[in-house]
This record gives structure tokens, C-alpha cells and sequence, in this order.
């Protein structure tokens, strides 16, 4: 978290927010403040997700309109924990920061089962088979989706984390030219429905977890108007980085593994064209560039440790060189499913 937004949190707001949804607010666990604070909490002895998002990452409406697209996912037969309203009935309750300023309060089930590890015996191809089933048949469902004005999420343009210098004015011009390089060639992109739309942008193997050999996801913040291969990279994507963190080096033949079980889980529910999966390189790319941007949004770099210095140096050595956090043939990939 920020430290700006650090600054203005206490554990008291914590209680104000279970006062709003009759939870016991004196046994809590904090699971995590990337961008949002997340906390494990209890009513009687059912756990639940409380979350507290401060204006500055998203405004109310934004909140809602993930809320809202959660509801029509929940009642369209995808597996998602349930997003619990007030005792005054509303899905977001404002606390005050220590400033005067709102954090967005709302209450979650939580999700059966556990986070997978990227090194647990789980992790193997009826997992990857059962992700892939699991964002596809998310694709086909949220086609249909069609929210009224108020309820719309951002398109993915807006992120402000693709552009590097909002962060790191000192960004090397090589890197800057490459971000431009990379934004007109995703613009460019066909769009249409069966091929874009609102999706949740970020389902690696942290935003899930797995129960009985089905897949439960959460934490759609950052969902957005995208196309769907770029919820395909995301899931290699965190895969391949992980497993460079924990020592591993040639990576291609999991990756290769990975990616058929993974899309012939997906194609059981949703189809692409050879061209859209083919732009999936494209969207490892553009997740550097959003990443890049975070770890000078999140941490000041100068005193940061040595492994994230070397994380961060790797990312732009790699958006330097236009290339992929992996390299992969896919139309060879797609053959061989």
C-alpha cells in the first residue's frame, strides 16, 4: 500500500466497517494491501473477506460496477464467492479515513478450499485443465453482459499503470518508445464480441482457489473491457514468473505443458481464432509494462531489496528488448490440443 493511504488507516475503521455487516471485528487476519486492504473476518464462526478500497484506487462507482458483474456471474452458473450486503442492504459502505477521506467497505463469502502453490503436487494438468474451463466459461457468460451506464467498468486503455512515466519520470527512452510500440499495436486489434469484452484481468494461480477439482475466483478489482487472450497471458504469465523466482531457468517445456491442457480446458467452453490466440505474446508484453509500473507506484526502489531491484531491472530489460516473458509457438500449441 501506499504510504500516503498507510498513513490515514486504523485498525478502528476495521470495526466501524463490522458494525455495517455484523461481523466480529475483533478477530480478524489481514490477508492483504497491495491496492486494496483485505482481511479475513468472522460472523459467529463463518469466515468472510472484508475488503477496504480507498477513493484513490477506485471511486465508488467502480466498486459497484465489479459488484454488479459478480452478481450476474454468480446467477449465470460461474463458481465465485458471494458478495454479501449491509444490514442497511448495500453492497458498499463508506468509512472515513483519519483524513476525512472514503475507503469502500464490502463483504465477501469466502471462497472453499486454498490457494495453490506453484510448487504443490496440485499443480499439474487437471489443475491447468480446470483453469482454462474456468475463464472460458467466465468469456461465454459475460458476453451477454450488459450493464446499464452507471455499472460500467473502465476499458483497459485507462489503466494508468501503462504509462511507465506516471511513476518513474526517469524511465529509459528505450522503455518509453517500447510502451508506445506495444499500446499501438494492442490498439489496433480487432475488436468485437466474441473476442472482448469485460473480463477479469488478473486470475493467476494467487486469485483462486481450488476445491474438490473446481476452481472458486475472487478479487475481480481490476476487471476491465479487454480482450479475452489477455486473460489467457495472465495465468502464464504469473506461472513463468513465479517459477524464475524460485530458481528455475528453462522454462519453455512447462510453459508448453501448461498452455495445452490450459486452452483445451478453455475451448470446452469458449473459442478463439488462431489470430486472437496468437496475440497472447502480445499481452505478456503489456503485463511487464502494467507490472513495471507498479513496483514504482508501490516502493521506493532506492532502498528496496536486492531481489526486487533485480525483479524490476529483469522486467525492463525484457520490455527493452521487445520480447516475452516466454517464447511459445502457438499456432503449434493449438495443433497439438
Amino acid at each position: 500500500m501506499e504510504a500516503a493511504v498507510e498513513k490515514i488507516f486504523s485498525n478502528k475503521m476495521i470495526e466501524i466497517a463490522g458494525n455495517f455487516f455484523g461481523i466480529n471485528s475483533n478477530r480478524f487476519k489481514k490477508l492483504g494491501e497491495a491496492e486494496n486492504y483485505v482481511f479475513e473476518v468472522y460472523r459467529d464462526e463463518t469466515p468472510y473477506i472484508l475488503r477496504m478500497t480507498h477513493q484513490s484506487h477506485r471511486p465508488k462507482e467502480q466498486v459497484l460496477a465489479e459488484l454488479k458483474w459478480i452478481e450476474y456471474l454468480q446467477n449465470n452458473g460461474i463458481k465465485i464467492p458471494r458478495v454479501i450486503a449491509s444490514r442497511e442492504n448495500n453492497l458498499v459502505e463508506i468509512v472515513k479515513g483519519l483524513d476525512g477521506t472514503n475507503f469502500y467497505c464490502c463483504l465477501f463469502e469466502k471462497a472453499p478450499g486454498v490457494q495453490i502453490k506453484i510448487k504443490d503436487e496440485q499443480v499439474n494438468e487437471e489443475l491447468f485443465f480446470a483453469w482454462g474451463k474456468t475463464i472460458g466459461k467466465l468469456h461465454q457468460k459475460t458476453k451477454s453482459y450488459k450493464p446499464n451506464s452507471e455499472y460500467k467498468r473502465l476499458d483497459w486503455y485507462e489503466e494508468e499503470l501503462l504509462h511507465v512515466k506516471q511513476y518513474h519520470i526517469d524511465a529509459p527512452e528505450q522503455v518509453v518508445r517500447q510502451q508506445e510500440f506495444i499500446l499501438k499495436q494492442v490498439h489496433a486489434l480487432p475488436v468485437h464480441q466474441d473476442n472482448f469484452g469485460l473480463i477479469h484481468s488478473d486470475i493467476h494461480h494467487g486469485n483462486f482457489h481450488y476445491y474438490e477439482g473446481k476452481i472458486y475466483v475472487f478479487d475481480f478489482d481490476d476487471c476491465s473491457y479487454h480482450w479475452f487472450a489477455s486473460d489467457l497471458a495472465i495465468p502464464l504469465y504469473y506461472l513463468i514468473w513465479g517459477l524464475e523466482r524460485e530458481g528455475e531457468k528453462d522454462l519453455k517445456e512447462f510453459a508448453a505443458s501448461f498452455m495445452r491442457a490450459f486452452l483445451k480446458g478453455y475451448e470446452t467452453e469458449n473459442q478463439l481464432t488462431l489470430h486472437d490466440y496468437e496475440t497472447i505474446p502480445l499481452f505478456l508484453k503489456l503485463r511487464d509494462l502494467t507490472l513495471y509500473s507498479f513496483f514504482y507506484k508501490k516502493f521506493d526502489l532506492k532502498s528496496a531489496d536486492k531481489q526486487l531491484i533485480e525483479t524490476v531491472q529483469h522486467i525492463e530489460q525484457r520490455i527493452i528488448e521487445n520480447r516475452a516473458i516466454i517464447d511459445l509457438d502457438l499456432k503449434i500449441l493449438l495443433k497439438e490440443i
